[in-house]
């Protein structure tokens, strides 16, 4: 009897990424695929639509329909249709791929196309991930046509991250949506796909960093402002990828200017840029002690990533230390904590955890004054290559955050007063009061 070498053997793939052929089939591939599991995994459809008015029912999902404008066929990527009772929401589906951007004349066109037949939105997908200003990535867009059409974005990263969410961390209980969801996850995450990671800072980035560097630019132009754009969307990047790995929704912290004037917002960070020669994003994530902030000084090539804690305000002042201390158990030797005296404008030189746990405590403290907060961080040299990979400024800012929070932050819990205890010595003063009836 003949036998072969079963370990050998390549599974069944619900979505193969053999036999991609070029941009279009790529396109195809992966706008079907991700519309089939939105069907049989409805939840990653109400997860992805969370800020639309749909209603929570049944999912269909059709591919390229085809409409009918003066005598021309026009063919989207995808049709989707949410129904719950006599509630019906529909959406048209453009999708891109790799470095594919999305079409403005596209985009207009099929705007037109949701007004003509009463089509409730379009939803777009690409590697385009949204900047601070919360709009669409597509630039020129006629706002009349979104009257009374809703247009939606979502990145491919969005959509990998919260499907990791969604498996790995909240759980789904059917088996067979489970294995799907996992399917489109490995799919996704093949460079077949399409569907990739942020991974550019811009073709303006080194001019920029180097010129920042060296204190050349006087005011801001296009390329500054294409860098700040930039940063902005990695680190929504960064939240998407810490949101993955905890299984919470982290999200950058957007300055309100950015959504009520986006071009001034740049003008101004743009600005900030050339002064400080840095910049700067806050991470907000639920449940933990403090929100992360990230630095990058190009100035001089490191990055910074920190949290604010406040100090406990029932103890002296090496007690306050000490419970920082206490809490930063495992944490790198190299994390920097400062601290601020209560009323100071400023903080305090930062120690290396490292020493602190050598003992050298009293050197620093001055127990005139009170310590009201801490500054805990850390620092790593900043990757200068545009795009991701070993060496990239992405990786870099990214793996900071992830140590800063994995190391440090989540092991922290705030400082919190202890209850009021009951006083017997004020319980003999009370006088008691007599039974009922006596």
């Amino acid at each position: 009897m003949k036998s072969f070498d079963e370990s050998r053997l390549q599974p069944a793939r619900l979505f193969p990424i053999t036999g991609i052929k070029g941009a279009v089939d790529q396109e195809r591939r992966t706008a079907s695929a991700f519309l089939a599991v939105l069907k049989v995994v409805p939840e990653l459809a109400y997860t992805l639509l969370s800020g639309s008015k749909i209603p929570k029912g049944s999912v269909e999902t059709y591919i390229e329909p085809e409409f009918k404008i003066d005598k021309k066929s026009v063919r989207p990527d995808g049709y989707l249709v949410i129904t719950r009772g006599k509630k019906t929401w529909r959406a048209l589906v453009e999708v891109k791929t790799g470095t594919n951007d999305l079409d403005l004349d596209q985009i207009n066109m099929y705007l037109d196309l949701c007004r003509d037949f009463k089509i409730d939105a379009l939803l777009t997908l690409s590697n385009q991930v949204i900047n601070a200003s919360g709009g669409h990535p597509t630039i020129g867009i006629d706002q009349r046509k979104l009257r009374s059409t809703q247009l939606e974005h979502i990145s491919w990263l969005r959509v990998i991250s919260e499907s990791l969410v969604l498996s790995e961390h909240t759980g789904i209980e059917d088996l067979e949506q489970d294995y799907v969801l996992k399917e489109l996850i490995r799919f996704l995450q093949s460079r077949e796909s399409g569907a990739s990671e942020f991974n550019d800072m811009s073709p303006a980035w080194a001019t920029v960093r180097d010129a920042i560097k060296i204190g050349s630019y006087r005011k801001p132009d296009e390329d500054v402002f294409e860098v700040v754009s930039r940063f902005e969307s990695l680190m929504r990047y960064a939240a998407f990828t810490l949101s993955a790995r905890i299984g919470v929704a982290a999200k950058e912290s957007l300055p309100r200017l950015a959504k009520s004037d986006y071009k001034k917002h740049l003008v101004v960070a743009g600005q900030q840029l050339i002064e400080l020669k840095t910049l700067s994003g806050e991470i907000e994530i639920p449940g933990a002690a403090s929100s992360l902030n990230l630095i990058a000084d190009l100035g001089a090539g490191n990055l910074h990533c920190s949290f604010e804690l406040g100090a406990p305000q029932d103890v002296r002042n090496r007690a306050r230390v000490n419970w920082l201390i206490r809490q930063l158990k495992g944490g790198p030797d190299e994390t920097l904590i400062s601290w601020t005296y209560k009323r100071a404008r400023s903080s305090e030189k930062p120690v290396r955890l490292s020493e602190l746990r050598q003992g050298l405590l009293d050197l620093n403290l001055d127990n005139t004054r009170e310590v009201s907060a801490f500054s805990v961080s850390l620092v790593a040299k900043m990757g200068t290559k545009r795009t991701s990979g070993s060496g990239s400024f992405i990786d870099s800012a990214v793996d900071l955050i992830s140590k800063t929070y994995g190391e440090l932050l989540q092991k922290v819990k705030p400082w919190q007063p202890n209850a009021p205890k009951l006083s017997e010595t004020v319980r003999e003063l009370i006088p008691e009061i007599e039974a009922e009836g006596h």
